[in-house]
């Protein structure tokens, strides 16, 4: 069952980059001291699953709030009375049965088309269509998110969680990387 729902996505994917909706990130990205230190728009989407989004928030507990930096937050709802982090928070909608995820609406229609995101964070660990398919829609100079078999499609920096022992240690990266 599973390696049939890989194949409907491979076919999903093959479909969408054949009509031009997607595009492979490109690779490069440039690191150097002319590239301005003070980030203004942030995206961190929080896993849709429970032990992940706790070891995420866990980890992220200690974000800190700068002026010149605006958070907005994508998180499962059900999780939504357990968030603590300051910034803008939105919500997914995770359908279990169909293994689909919506976005808050204004989200997906004001928001994500409107802001340049300066980085856009993905924390889910494993692929998920929809939030990726939004990802690659939005405009980021970072993307970033872990390494899987279609993260080339949406990510220009990509985190192997295989080289971490605990996810943890994957989200404090990631967590380090916003400091």
């Amino acid at each position: 069952m599973k390696k049939i729902k890989v194949n409907i996505l491979k076919f999903k994917l093959f479909y969408l980059k054949l009509l031009g909706k997607i595009k492979k990130i490109d690779k490069s990205i440039e690191f150097n001291q002319s590239r301005k230190k003070v980030v203004k728009n942030i995206l961190i989407i929080f896993p849709i699953k429970n032990e992940h989004f706790r070891v995420a928030q866990y980890s992220l507990r200690n974000l800190e709030k700068k002026e010149s930096v605006n958070y907005y937050f994508l998180i499962n709802s059900i999780y939504k009375n357990n968030f603590h982090l300051n910034g803008n928070i939105y919500d997914l909608y995770h359908n279990v049965k169909k293994n689909k995820v919506e976005i808050d609406s204004y989200f997906s229609n004001e928001i994500a088309l409107k802001i340049k995101f300066d980085a856009i964070i993905d924390l889910n660990n494993e692929f998920v269509f929809d939030i990726s398919y939004l990802i690659n829609k939005m405009s980021s100079y970072y993307k970033v998110g872990f390494k899987n078999i279609f993260s080339d499609y949406f990510y220009n920096i990509q985190f192997d969680l295989r080289s971490y022992d605990i996810l943890e240690d994957g989200y404090k990266q990631i967590n380090n990387l916003l400091k």
